[in-house]
């Protein structure tokens, strides 16, 4: 044990189990008694080993069971061990001690995770990038956007610039993501948020799944397919029509009778490369169409294709869609 602030584990587990000694007894109590939070931490390892374990003294004692229900508590407090059932028999201190420590881990990671949130920040520079949270939960942050992550009682985030959400489900910690003075607060689903430093708005947009998005005390719920827009000026929050376009995570893309000059922005701005065509009629062409992390020599087939267009790559990152246009 260093100082009153860490225990071993292994001796948390002796303690659970009814397995330490006088001096161990001692060392586990003074930690208790150092902060509020170890006592709560001991009295939560104790419920728990209480509940999975049955009376060391019974008139018949059915091992598999209790294993089986131990091993069900553990996956419960969300530790990974694995639980190997024994035949039946009678217990072994050190096997007691060995499920303690089992019991313990999970309980005490659970207890630390929740209790005590660690802030970790990620950012993207160049390129856009893809996180995944303690949680499990998937980030892709745009280019020159960053996040400060915090996970408490609520999974809380600050955003700067854009990301886009994919949150796993958990209703006992909401999922609240903080930009520029407006708050999305989430239970599961997919959205994006854009609070860039250039702009005086922040968007909301929802993939799938439902949203709350507060302000200054007002508020707005949104499900799939809406958006909301809060100007920072005015305080303003409101709910506002979907783009043409929709660019979700990396490179999930949606285009609603979008005209062709706007997909070509789009795509070079994406893929990084240079799209370019060959005279005016085609930019009234209108696409509507959907791709999902494709390659953008597909994705150029499949607009070529849709309007009977030719494309060529005249060299490296360069593009160049031919035809009679629209």
């Amino acid at each position: 044990m260093n100082g009153a602030e860490h225990i071993d584990s292994d001796l948390l587990a002796r303690y659970t189990a009814g397995e330490a000694g006088p001096e161990e007894i001692q060392a586990v109590e003074r930690w208790a008694a150092s902060a509020p939070e170890h006592a709560r931490e001991l009295s939560a390892m104790r419920a728990a080993w209480d509940l999975a374990v049955p009376d060391p003294h019974p008139a018949s004692v059915d091992v598999d069971a209790a294993w089986s229900k131990l091993a069900t508590r553990i996956a419960e407090e969300g530790s990974g061990a694995k639980v190997i059932p024994i035949a039946r028999g009678r217990a072994v201190p050190w096997l007691r001690i060995a499920a303690a420590a089992a019991l313990v881990t999970g309980v005490f990671l659970a207890v630390r995770w929740w209790s005590t949130p660690e802030a970790q920040q990620y950012a993207s520079e160049g390129t856009s990038t893809s996180v995944v949270l303690d949680d499990s939960s998937h980030v892709v942050l745009s280019r020159g956007s960053r996040i400060r992550v915090a996970m408490g009682a609520e999974r809380r985030v600050e955003l700067e610039g854009q990301a886009y959400f994919e949150v796993t489900p958990d209703p006992q910690h909401p999922f609240v993501v903080e930009a520029d003075g407006l708050s999305v607060t989430v239970l599961g689903t997919a959205f994006t948020v854009s609070a860039y430093d250039s702009s005086s708005t922040v968007l909301t947009r929802v993939r799938n799944g439902k949203v709350r998005v507060s302000a200054d005390g007002r508020q707005v719920d949104l499900v799939a397919g809406e958006h909301a827009a809060f100007e920072e000026r005015t305080q303003q929050l409101r709910k506002v029509e979907a783009p043409s376009i929709e660019i979700w995570g990396d490179r999930i893309l949606m285009f609603s009778g979008t005209p062709l000059a706007e997909v070509v922005q789009q795509l070079s701005a994406l893929y990084h490369v240079r799209i370019g065509l060959e005279n005016d009629a085609m930019e009234r062409c209108r696409l509507t169409a959907t791709f999902e992390n494709e390659p953008i020599d597909l994705v150029l087939r499949v607009v070529a294709e849709t309007f009977g267009l030719r494309v060529s790559s005249p060299a490296a990152g360069e593009y160049l869609l031919s035809g009679d246009g629209c």
